[in-house]
């Protein structure tokens, strides 16, 4: 039977969508919950699934946030796990894809493959896709005797979002002036940057020059594990050279350890927080490259 692919439908099909991407992405973990939220608020999101004779073998989808809608090359995810690979639902997922872009006048897709990951690489490079970005997967194996205490620029003071909400307009207007946000939209950030459920807000720091928000940086919680990955870091561009970075992380690292996380992860390009992350302890484990090419 040829691969078959829906429109996610309904919480039950939603699940298996999660469950199947999580296979191929099991550092990068999807929730339903948040799978939810973004669907809810994202008019132009696109989950696709693809089933071969009833059993899931792939998912796909396409964010339907501002950015996204901008892009002359929009960003979609697919994911095959590797026992069904070879029997076309990459190809179908990209089509399917494809012809919904191609009436909205785009130019490509943006997709991305794991390093190590020779069989998406090739897949891609034989349809004619080039690479246009990489980013890197550092790990810190934290120890609990000895958990790194920030170092403070004069001035400086750091707080958590979960005693200070009050302060979470002016963490969107640090985004909108670092360029972390580019819908300049107060809820859609809030959605992206705050909404997902794995968010740890007594772990989301803040730095604070005065009554100024800096810098901040947040943190999920993979389920089930102690173990927690830096989502965001943001600091403005004014105080880039203050090591506001390195205090908010290290501030992060310290409580993460006291709530006896056991690992903290964050992916980062060349040019932005690895040398940083690198700098505290972090290793490098592994790496995932942005790939851009034509509609199917």
């Amino acid at each position: 039977m040829p691969i078959e692919i829906k429109h996610v439908s309904g919480y039950d099909e939603l699940e298996r969508w999660v469950t199947t991407r999580n296979e191929v992405a099991p550092d990068d973990i999807a929730t339903v919950a948040l799978k939810v939220l973004l669907r809810a608020s994202q008019d132009g999101r696109d989950d696709l699934i693809a089933y071969d004779d009833g059993e899931v073998v792939g998912t796909g989808v396409l964010a339907g946030d501002a950015p996204t809608q901008r892009a002359s090359h929009p960003y979609v995810e697919v994911m095959v796990p590797e026992r069904h690979r070879g029997r076309g639902v990459g190809t179908a997922l990209l089509e399917a894809f494809s012809a919904r872009l191609r009436d909205l006048g785009k130019k490509g897709v943006q997709v991305e493959a794991r390093s190590d990951d020779a069989y998406s690489i090739g897949f891609l490079e034989r349809r004619g896709f080039v690479e246009v970005d990489r980013w890197t997967r550092l790990v810190l194996e934290l120890d609990a005797d000895e958990p790194l205490a920030p170092v403070l620029a004069d001035g400086i003071e750091i707080v958590w979002l979960f005693e200070r909400p009050d302060l979470v307009e002016a963490l969107f207007q640090l985004a909108v002036a670092s360029g972390r946000d580019l819908t300049g939209s107060f809820a859609a950030w809030q959605v992206y940057e705050l909404g997902d459920p794995r968010i740890r807000l007594d772990l989301t720091a803040i730095a604070l020059a005065g009554d100024d928000v800096v810098g901040y940086t947040t943190l999920v919680q993979l389920a089930d594990e102690r173990a927690g990955g830096h989502r965001t870091l943001t600091v403005h561009p004014d105080w880039k050279v203050r090591g506001i970075g390195a205090a908010l992380t290290r501030a992060q690292i310290a409580a993460a350890t006291r709530a006896e996380f056991k690992t903290l992860f964050a992916w980062a390009r060349p040019w932005e927080h690895r040398d940083l992350y690198v700098s505290l302890g972090y290793e490098p484990r592994s790496m995932s490259i942005d790939f851009q090419g034509p509609l199917l």
